[in-house]
């Protein structure tokens, strides 16, 4: 970024020549001089000169806007040459859902980081859509999730089954719905709200093709009180403490058990197929053994 434009930034920032002077470690008339100089070369006057201080006009609020808009750039596109460069020399970038990091992925990390202690590892925690958005964005090299349907012809992605799972429902250990044969939402009072872990989000439903993305959030439980949660372990804390239900995966139900929650039924009509997605084509030698390292374990 041009000198005399983080001159303007700290100016702006602290309405003050004099405080700005001290946090750049320069003398006054040299910062003054500087935005006298950056105010003829721009044709206006960016600040008004009162008695308190230093205050922005109409242009000088413009311009701040705009130069703060190429410092955030700047430091994007920093991160993104330091981040390369970590993947260059051994770095991993690995999504994963809360059940599958409980179940399988924990494992094979630390495997990964007992044969190459001196590597680096980024993880990232979310849900099906946001992570394959990641993917796709090139922020990771690899995700657990469930398979996704109808993803856009863009998504250029390959899926690696693992298994699959069941939807079940989860309540907490003393819920009143376990005196009854409950066995689907449906027959679920309205009057229990339900929990909604990590839901899909509109902004990454560029993954998928346009026909799908008008049905984003589309329920037809319209009655019942609904919590979306983007936090695994505070759905936990709300489905201990209310009477809510919580629809999550029947693989996670022993799990959930040693928590002292209790599976309500389990829908046997939602199968889901769990698996790795990672680029088309991936021949990275850490991305593939990762894979393996997975498909080990489970």
């Amino acid at each position: 970024m041009h000198k005399n434009y983080r001159y303007f930034l700290m100016v702006a920032h602290l309405g003050s020549i004099k405080q700005a002077a001290e946090q750049l470690h320069i003398s006054q008339p040299s910062l003054t001089s500087a935005m006298q100089k950056l105010e003829s070369d721009i044709g206006v006057s960016l600040f008004h000169r009162r008695s308190k201080g230093m205050e922005l006009t109409e242009y000088g609020k413009m311009l701040k806007e705009h130069v703060q808009q190429q410092q955030e750039q700047h430091n994007q596109l920093l991160h993104r040459l330091h981040d390369m460069h970590q993947r260059e020399a051994g770095k991993l970038k690995l999504g994963t859902g809360d059940t599958w990091w409980e179940l399988f992925v924990r494992e094979a990390v630390s495997q990964h980081l007992k044969q190459a202690p001196k590597s680096s590892i980024e993880l990232e925690f979310g849900n099906n859509l946001s992570l394959m958005h990641h993917l796709v964005q090139g922020e990771i090299d690899l995700f657990v999730g469930h398979e996704i349907r109808h993803l856009h012809e863009r998504c250029r992605v390959q899926f690696v089954p693992l298994l699959q799972d069941r939807e079940a429902v989860y309540v907490r250990g003393d819920h009143p719905l376990l005196k009854r044969n409950v066995q689907s939402i449906s027959e679920v009072d309205a009057s229990y709200p339900l929990i909604r872990v990590t839901p899909d989000h509109a902004r990454h439903s560029v993954v998928l093709a346009d026909h799908m993305k008008s049905q984003m959030g589309i329920s037809s439980d319209v009655v019942r009180s609904t919590y979306n949660v983007d936090s695994f372990s505070a759905s936990l804390d709300i489905l201990r403490s209310s009477d809510a239900i919580m629809p999550y995966s029947s693989e996670l139900s022993a799990w959930m058990m040693q928590k002292g929650f209790k599976t309500l039924f389990i829908d046997e009509n939602k199968l889901g197929n769990v698996g790795i997605y990672h680029k088309l084509g991936c021949d990275d030698e850490k991305v593939l053994s990762m894979i393996e390292r997975i498909r080990q374990r489970v």
